[in-house]
């Protein structure tokens, strides 16, 4: 697959889980992979958003951009960002699609891949007004891909929001109340471009080849119940399954 940004071609493929954990792991990327989004005050007895919303009242979902060139040496830890060779490739990479800032490339891959949002669902957690206050915590499961130009020595990495996941924080403790966390609303993004819908499907499906060759034949339904790994095969394949082609009406 290929996409263009102002008139330069890149080549856009999945990324291996170690490297997709390092780019989720940098600080610009992970600050938005949990955020606060909304707050219910029982006392006023009313809600407040707590991040900028739309015009529709849902809450922007961008995509993440980074430049990220590994150092050598890695000695089994993963990969690690070298600072001066990642600093240089964004400067190449801005320079080749004639940007200023990475605000413009940014501006760039929103015009190929959209820029979704979703809605908190307050219905959800409205059981909750009476009892205490609390606040909707929004956690955004992303899609990792790299765009590259071979013949110009370029790269970088994309992050596609794919699934979200919905829990509350409460500072306070009521007697009956359920507890944080128990209560997990999830939803898959709808693409907004086709571009974005092929670019979420290679990226899923990589990491659904992953899982299957590290369970070996097990199935993730015969993991233990607290194993984190049937929470991530139920995650991906509910947004598998949301990227698929709909059945043509007869």
């Amino acid at each position: 697959m290929q996409i263009t940004l102002n008139k330069v071609p890149f080549d856009v493929a999945p990324v291996a889980g170690p490297l997709r954990q390092a780019l989720l792991a940098d600080p610009a990327i992970r600050g938005g992979l949990s955020r606060e989004v909304w707050a219910w005050d029982r006392e006023a007895g009313k809600g407040r958003a707590l991040v900028p919303q739309t015009p529709q009242g849902g809450v922007p979902l961008p995509t993440g951009l980074m430049c990220f060139v590994a150092a050598p040496g890695l000695n089994g830890q993963g990969p690690h960002k070298a600072d001066g060779p990642t600093r240089r490739m964004a400067e190449r990479l801005m320079a080749a699609v004639g940007a200023k800032s990475f605000g413009q490339v940014m501006q760039a891959i929103a015009r190929v891949t959209g820029v979704p949002q979703h809605k908190a669902p307050r219905a959800a957690f409205a059981a909750l007004d009476p009892l205490l206050s609390y606040r909707v915590v929004m956690e955004v499961d992303m899609q990792a891909l790299e765009l590259a130009n071979a013949a110009r020595n370029l790269q970088a990495f994309l992050l596609l929001p794919g699934l979200v996941l919905y829990r509350h924080a409460t500072d306070e403790a009521a007697e009956g109340a359920p507890a944080p966390g128990s209560i997990r609303p999830g939803f898959v993004i709808p693409p907004m471009t086709q571009a974005a819908l092929m670019m979420r499907r290679l990226a899923v499906a990589r990491r659904l080849s992953e899982m299957q060759a590290a369970l070996g034949g097990a199935r993730p339904a015969d993991l233990p119940a607290d194993d984190p790994r049937r929470l991530e095969a139920a995650k991906l394949g509910a947004e598998w399954k949301a990227l698929q082609p709909k059945p043509q009406a007869a």
